[in-house]
Parts: C-alpha cells; sequence; structure tokens
C-alpha cells in the first residue's frame, strides 16, 4: 500500500517537474502550426512595400523598356538655292528638342507666292521651257480693213506682207514652226485667232498692228502685253481692237482665269521688250523722228485668250504721211520685217542661254511705260 502511495507521489512530482521545463522552454503555450503561422506574416509583411518601390523606380527611369533607344538624325546641311522654299525645307527639319516636334507644316510649302513673286526668279528658266511653234498674228483682214492712212494704205495689207516674210524668215532658222493665223486677204475673228492658237500649241504669239494717230505729230512705236490699261488712250485703243470679237461669254469667263498666269506675263514682257527695243533702234536708222513709246499693258483679249506668252507690235503709224509712204515700199517693210527677226531671235537666244546655264533666272520686267 505504502509502495503504491509513493509511486504515485513520484509520478506526480515528476509531472510537475516536465510541465514546470515546458514552462520555462515556450512562456507562450502555443502549438508550433501556430507559431510557424505568425512566423511567415511576420516575413511577408514588408514584401508588398519593396514590389511597389521597385516598379516605380523601374516606370520612372525606364519609360519605354520593350522600345529601342533612337538616335537623333543630324540636322541636314542647305546649301544656296535657286528655290526659295528650300529654306521651308531647312526650317521643318531642324532638332526641337527640348520642345515638343512640329509636324511637317505642308501648307507653308505650297505657298507659292514664294515662287510666283520673287524677282529674281523666271519660271521658263526654272522649269527649262523651250519654244518651237510660233504663231504670228496679221491683223484684220477680209471685211475688217483696219487703220487706212491718208493715200488709201490698208493696214491689213501691210501686216500681212509683214507677216508672210517673218514666217519666212523664222523659218530659215531650221529651229522653229511658224504659222500664221491667215496667209491671204481673209477676215478671221479673233475668237478664231485664239483658237487657232492654242489649237497648234503656240509656245510663243506675236500679233501685228500699224497704229493710227493722227494726234501725234511724228511716228511712234509701242508693243503691248496683256493687263490693264495704264491710260484712257490705251483703253480706246483696245476698244477699237477688241470691237467684233465674236468671243462668248461663257468663253471670256474661261479666259479671264488666266489673269495672274506668272509664267505668261513674265515672258509676255520680256518679250515685248526685246522686239521693242530691236525695233525701235533698227528703225530709228531710217526714221530719225520716229518716237519710242515703249512697252505697255493693255486688254487686248486676243492677248488674254492665247494660252502662250503673248504680244501685240504697233510697227508704226499709218496716219503719217511720210510713213504711209514708206510702207508701201517693199525696201522699207522688209526692212521693219528684218527688225522683228531680230527682236524674236534675240529673245530666243536669251531665254535658251539662261535655261542651259542655269546660273541666271533673269527678272521681271516692271519698267510698263504709260
Amino acid at each position: 500500500m505504502q509502495s503504491a502511495d509513493s509511486a504515485k507521489i513520484k509520478e506526480s512530482i515528476l509531472r510537475e517537474v516536465y510541465e514546470d521545463n515546458q514552462r520555462l522552454a515556450d512562456p507562450y503555450p502555443q502549438s508550433a502550426y501556430l507559431r510557424h503561422r505568425q512566423h511567415l506574416k511576420s516575413i511577408s509583411r514588408p514584401f508588398p512595400i519593396l514590389l511597389v518601390t521597385l516598379l516605380f523606380i523601374l516606370i520612372y527611369f525606364f519609360p519605354n523598356p520593350g522600345k529601342k533607344t533612337q538616335i537623333e538624325p543630324a540636322a541636314p546641311v542647305i546649301t544656296n538655292s535657286v528655290f526659295p522654299w528650300a529654306k521651308i525645307i531647312y526650317k521643318q527639319h531642324l532638332p526641337s528638342s527640348p520642345t515638343p516636334i512640329v509636324s511637317f507644316d505642308a501648307g507653308q510649302l505650297l505657298d507659292y507666292d514664294l515662287l510666283l513673286n520673287h524677282n529674281n526668279i523666271r519660271l521658263s528658266s526654272v522649269f527649262g521651257l523651250g519654244v518651237q511653234t510660233i504663231v504670228i498674228d496679221p491683223g484684220h483682214g477680209g471685211k475688217d480693213p483696219g487703220a487706212i492712212g491718208s493715200q488709201g494704205t490698208r493696214e491689213k495689207d501691210i501686216v500681212l506682207d509683214i507677216a508672210l516674210q517673218l514666217r519666212d524668215q523664222l523659218t530659215k532658222t531650221g529651229r522653229y514652226k511658224v504659222l500664221l493665223t491667215r496667209e491671204n486677204d481673209t477676215f478671221i475673228s479673233l475668237a478664231d485667232r485664239v483658237k487657232f492658237a492654242n489649237a497648234n500649241r503656240a509656245d510663243l504669239f506675236i500679233s501685228l498692228h500699224i497704229n493710227a494717230l493722227p494726234q501725234k505729230e511724228f511716228n511712234v512705236t509701242e508693243t503691248y502685253y496683256f493687263g490693264p490699261p495704264s491710260d484712257l488712250h490705251t483703253l480706246r485703243l483696245a476698244e477699237q481692237e477688241n470691237r467684233g470679237s465674236e468671243i462668248l461669254t461663257g468663253d471670256f469667263k474661261n479666259m479671264i482665269k488666266k489673269i495672274g498666269d506668272v509664267l505668261k506675263e513674265q515672258e509676255s514682257a520680256t518679250l515685248a521688250s526685246t522686239l521693242q527695243h530691236s525695233l525701235f533702234s533698227n528703225m530709228k536708222k531710217y526714221d530719225r523722228v520716229i518716237a519710242d513709246n515703249g512697252i505697255k499693258i493693255a486688254p487686248f483679249v486676243v492677248l488674254l485668250g492665247v494660252d502662250a506668252p503673248s504680244v501685240l507690235v504697233e510697227i508704226s503709224c499709218i496716219s503719217k504721211n511720210e510713213e504711209e509712204t514708206n510702207l508701201n515700199s517693199p525696201v522699207y517693210r522688209e526692212k521693219i520685217t528684218t527688225s522683228l527677226k531680230k527682236g524674236i531671235t534675240g529673245y530666243l537666244t536669251q531665254r535658251h542661254a539662261q535655261v542651259v546655264k542655269g546660273d541666271d533666272n533673269g527678272k521681271k520686267i516692271h519698267n510698263k511705260k504709260g
């Protein structure tokens, strides 16, 4: 009995010692599983903060991690060009960093004012335009005699003879195809003259006339190209020459659109200037009192309608008795023809030289005498 009680007492003492040791080793008597879960939580708690920090660094310092690094192109080198719009292209390609790159301004390139209103640019030279077909237009004809002198000399006969000779002289050069709007005493309306020149794709159009200026005391020569009249006399002359044009209103609306044709204006003015200079400088050898009225602009409908550069030459004054006598002389008319031919070939030679050389684009003619 005593041995059994002694054994129980020993077992009780040993259990208490065991439990005391357990409490000393682990002051928080929890299961091992719970302690493992709490350990994992303590470790994972700072991980989201580290992840957010890493993502911020990647976004800030590497905005396009998948895109290849581009090398900024070098600024283009611009040379001195005859084309003024080259400066526009150059400016559009200049590096614009750090400001945003401006999109290419095509509208500015289409500002033809830089090309069309540049005093040192002649379009025929810029685009290398040549001359193949020349149309000579002897004014009046048939039922329309034109001006008539006191001796009965008719303008239509004089200008036709000069036109025929001029065609032959130009054709002999072998360089040009020369056509006449009329080859005999036939009436041709201004509308048909315009259609003839355009249908034959004329590169130059030269209309020949003789003035009648009874108020003038001396012989006068002058050359016109299309434009607004500079004085009342020019307006009246245009009305006279335009009379009976047979051009319909609808056709005229299409013709009027040609106003502002810079190429035509440039070449018409240059041709008029060259012709006038040649005619006056040569004819004054035979007529010391001839007056140079220079080049003028006037609204001649035939000059407006023809697509090509066009001029109208008032060769002399049939209203002067001495000049009328001269005009009736074949030798004198041949001298006039030669003067016109020199003016035309001089213009063509100058134009061809500028197109070939390309170093001088010519200048617009601004000395429009009134």
